[in-house]
């Protein structure tokens, strides 16, 4: 009995041990990766304003239409750096015109604008299908959106589609990266070096020649995209835990009919170019 005691003793000490140990590792690897204590709230609008045509005497009527959807950072563990969060955000989705406002005046000062923009243009029956009630809108779809908040960086998507008259709207996208610690912008050069444009380059033509199903990356100059030696990382990007995404909006690399280009690098192909530890996101890739 005694011995069939010390026995349960031994084996629940090895057991603990390896429980222990268990622990101790996950917790060190668990340790890489950080939740931020940067919080966010949500501003949104979705209205519709009327405007006559011509002089006002028709009875006909274009409509605006507003979507806002403001995501922006409300709450933080240092007030002074949340204020720069929310100017960086407000600038980014809005313009520099109203980064110095709170967050819900930099909407109702922006929407306030759009709206009076709109009433100034000079709208006639000619730029209207008076058979098709939805022929023409005048509209205007703003917002945002975060990737990746963890391990003091946060990265956000600014999206903006707009019709104002013409064959056809306007569709963009714009990627944004934060240091917490230094409240910066993260670059290129900060995680690929200064060669950046050499090290990611081939990487950016070859994942959009791999998606376009394409074994020849010159064969895309086929397709639609212009002269792929023009075609270089432009500093417009998001990251989230698996990878980098970067943004080639309307013309920018190719014609219209192309679209917005996104390219996902992973981060296990960009190892070798950000494996320095005081690299902002060094943590990512060699998680």
């Amino acid at each position: 009995m005694i011995y069939t005691l010390i026995k349960k003793t031994i084996y629940g000490y090895i057991l603990l041990s390896i429980m222990l140990l268990f622990f101790c590792i996950s917790c060190k690897n668990n340790a890489k990766i950080t939740g931020n204590t940067l919080f966010f709230d949500t501003i949104r609008i979705d209205e519709t304003q009327p405007q006559p045509l011509g002089n006002g005497d028709s009875n006909d009527y274009f409509s605006c239409h507003l979507s806002i959807n403001f995501t922006y950072p409300n709450v933080y563990n240092d007030q002074d750096k949340l204020q720069k969060l929310q100017s960086a955000f407000i600038e980014c989705v809005f313009s520099m015109k109203y980064a110095g406002l709170s967050p819900q005046q930099a909407v109702d000062s922006f929407r306030i604008q759009y709206v009076k923009d709109f009433q100034c243009e000079k709208f006639t029956d000619k730029d209207y299908d008076l058979e098709d009630e939805t022929g023409f809108q005048y509209h205007l779809s703003l917002g945002n959106k975060i990737t990746y908040n963890r391990d003091n960086l946060v990265s956000f998507l600014v999206e903006n589609e707009s019709f104002e008259g013409g064959a056809h709207g306007a569709h963009s996208i714009f990627g944004y990266v934060i240091n917490l610690n230094t409240g910066e912008y993260i670059t290129e050069d900060s995680f690929a070096g200064t060669n950046y444009k050499k090290n990611i380059s081939d990487i950016i033509i070859e994942k959009i020649a791999e998606e376009k199903d394409i074994n020849n990356p010159e064969q895309l100059e086929d397709i639609g995209y212009n002269n792929i030696s023009d075609i270089v990382p432009n500093g417009n990007f998001t990251i989230d835990e698996k990878g980098i995404t970067y943004y080639f909006n309307e013309y920018e690399i190719a014609a219209y009919f192309i679209g917005i280009t996104k390219v996902f690098i992973p981060y296990e192909e960009l190892k070798s170019f950000i494996a320095d530890d005081d690299n902002p996101i060094a943590t990512l890739a060699n998680k």
